[in-house]
């Protein structure tokens, strides 16, 4: 038996959230925002303090960074 059905909720749209509650360190981030107008083949990653949505890069390009903490980037392989 499921927490939603133990809870007599039957609908998804039925749960509530305490949003405002302390989560341990833990947050709640509106994906809505990320999801909306994606596309086929963009990703998801976790930026400096956010979220941020990366569409794919040119046919040959890879994505590369500077190491932790630094943003990714799709660049030209090297020679071409």
């Amino acid at each position: 038996m499921s927490l939603l059905t133990k809870a007599g909720i039957s609908r998804l749209s039925e749960l509530q959230i305490d949003a405002g509650k302390g989560w341990d360190g833990k947050g709640i981030s509106s994906l809505k925002e990320l999801a909306l107008n994606m596309q086929r083949g963009d990703i998801i990653y976790r930026g400096l303090s956010v979220l941020v949505k990366l569409t794919p890069g040119p046919i040959g390009f890879e994505l590369t960074s500077l190491g932790p903490g630094h943003e990714v980037e799709w660049k030209a392989p090297p020679g071409g």
